[in-house]
């Protein structure tokens, strides 16, 4: 287990309040969770004020992206600036709008929430056009959204290029390995690690056929931890454990289980850090972007949190 008074010992004597705290170097697991993931960017801009420096980032899903925002240039507020601007954009509402059919004001009833916009998605997406989709394409959504979405954040370059180091976990359909790739086009990468089996189309790699590996491994601790680093940080943006009313349809069932099978999935994997950040995303849907700023202050509060615990824990 890592010296977690290193986070917060100063150099030389211990008790010499007035020195600076030793630092210690991190790889940071970036989870996967759809528009949850956007309170990753408060959890960078937090551990930015802390003792700990970030090594390494390694992401699954909307992790990779935007841990990949991040590690660009190293600047986590230009990479939220950048979010933000994009989430509040005409283009980005009308591509949901393409997408799921509705985007709800950032003011409505159903902004904070995900039940409402749920509800209208699958009103939206008739039982036969489903169906129909399912049984002649790779996938139920069309990838350009996700596509038109990273194009805009990032810039095209190869994984190799950035500034902070990251590495991007994605699963093979072909052989069923997980693939780490630490090299090749970024945008591609992420695309690839964000193509939610079944919503958007699985993406050809080297011979490979790579698609989102959060449904089984959500956030990427294993992976972070082979790096070496002092302190391994995971961050978990999953939803909040709350019981269902009912699964009346096929539909809920399948993605009630697959929910259930997330979070049995990634206990098993958190013990693998040595800190764990929950941000409190509550039960926000994957596809429910409103209100980006809320989800940024959940990562910034989790963080600050975790820290200040770790702080009172190895001060006792």
């Amino acid at each position: 287990m890592v010296d977690l008074m290193k986070l917060f010992r100063p150099r030389g004597d211990s008790e010499n309040g007035s020195q600076r705290p030793t630092s210690q170097q991190a790889t940071i697991a970036l989870g996967g969770g759809g528009a949850r993931g956007i309170a990753h960017l408060g959890v960078l801009e937090s551990i930015a004020t802390s003792t700990v420096q970030i090594e390494r980032v390694v992401g699954v899903s909307i992790g990779s992206l935007v841990g990949a925002l991040y590690c660009v240039e190293g600047d986590v507020h230009r990479a939220m600036a950048q979010v933000i601007r994009l989430l509040d954009s005409s283009d980005f509402q009308l591509g949901q709008r393409l997408m799921c059919g509705v985007a709800p004001a950032a003011d409505s009833e159903s902004a904070g929430g995900s039940f409402g916009w749920y509800t209208r998605l699958r009103s939206v997406l008739s039982a036969h056009r489903k169906l129909t989709r399912a049984v002649t394409s790779s996938s139920l959504i069309s990838d350009a959204p996700l596509r038109d979405s990273i194009a805009q954040l990032i810039p095209d370059c190869d994984i190799a290029e950035t500034a902070v180091p990251i590495s991007i976990v994605a699963a093979d359909l072909l052989t069923g390995q997980r693939i780490v790739l630490e090299r090749g086009p970024l945008r591609l990468a992420i695309q690839a690690s964000s193509a939610i089996p079944g919503i958007f189309p699985p993406v050809p790699w080297n011979g490979m056929l790579l698609c989102d590996i959060g449904v089984i491994e959500t956030v990427p601790t294993l992976v972070a931890k082979t790096y070496n680093s002092d302190l391994t940080i995971a961050v978990d943006v999953g939803q909040s454990d709350t019981k269902v009313e009912s699964c009346d349809t096929a539909m809920d069932v399948m993605m009630r289980m697959d929910d259930v099978g997330q979070r049995l999935m990634r206990r098993f994997y958190l013990n693998s850090a040595d800190i764990v950040i929950r941000p409190d995303v509550g039960t926000r849907a994957w596809f429910d972007f409103t209100n980006p700023r809320r989800l940024i202050d959940a990562g910034r509060i989790a963080t600050e949190l975790s820290l200040n615990e770790f702080h009172r824990t190895s001060a006792a």
